[in-house]
């Protein structure tokens, strides 16, 4: 198994060396660089010719934003750039990602959500947290509604059933279905069930297409 070079760049040491034993889950070849400010970062990963994956905090010193991330991202194109903030809006994250983010995690996330989620990443999918993906999701839908004229229109999709719509978020969070179950305290055939429902409507075959299509804005206003 090749080593898995993972940058650690923040402003709280608390936050680097709480973080660092929980990723060491996603490698058994898990070789970890610390910084502090973004110049630092920079520094480190070009010391060791590149980064696989890139945890960049929002307020550390030099970092500026989405345009840290343009930056790194463009500098090191092979890693994955995950921005690490406390409170971002939804504009802001879908900024991050147009400048080649891969994800955005709020500090807050519980320990098994960033391992869940730096998973997704690394798997070549985009991570927003389900809060920002409703948001984004509800103002296109009521932009693309108040712009189009009233008139026939292709038949809408059924609408989620109560039971899908409690599994969406968790899904979108990058649980496996056994935790979805232990989330919501049903049986894994529930989830399994839920989620067959969740594609058939989406017109989609597979949990990979599900997560692209909700995060892309697949989803009706009745969510």
């Amino acid at each position: 198994m090749p080593t898995m070079r993972i940058l650690l760049a923040d402003e709280q040491k608390l936050l680097r060396d709480g973080v660092r034993p929980l990723l060491s889950e996603l490698s058994q070849k898990a070789l970890f660089f610390d910084a502090s400010t973004f110049d630092e970062a920079l520094s480190v990963a070009a010391d060791a010719g590149g980064m696989d994956l890139a945890l960049l905090g929002q307020a550390m010193p030099g970092m500026n934003g989405v345009t840290g991330v343009q930056t790194f991202a463009a500098r090191f194109p092979i890693a994955k750039v995950v921005l690490l903030t406390a409170n971002a809006s939804p504009p802001m994250m879908l900024a991050a990602v147009a400048a080649g983010a891969a994800g955005v995690i709020f500090k807050t996330i519980s320990g098994i959500g960033m391992l869940n989620a730096l998973r997704l990443v690394m798997s070549g999918e985009i991570y927003l947290p389900s809060d920002a993906v409703i948001a984004l999701t509800t103002a296109a839908v009521d932009a693309a509604t108040a712009s189009e004229p009233i008139a026939p229109a292709m038949p809408a999709r059924a609408p989620f059933s109560p039971c899908e719509s409690k599994v969406i978020p968790l899904l979108l969070d990058g649980l496996p279905n056994k935790s979805i179950a232990q989330r919501l305290g049903i049986e894994e055939a529930a989830v399994k069930a839920r989620l067959r429902g969740i594609y058939r409507k989406m017109g989609v075959a597979n949990r990979a297409q599900a997560v692209w299509g909700l995060q892309a804005g697949g989803r009706t206003r009745s969510l």
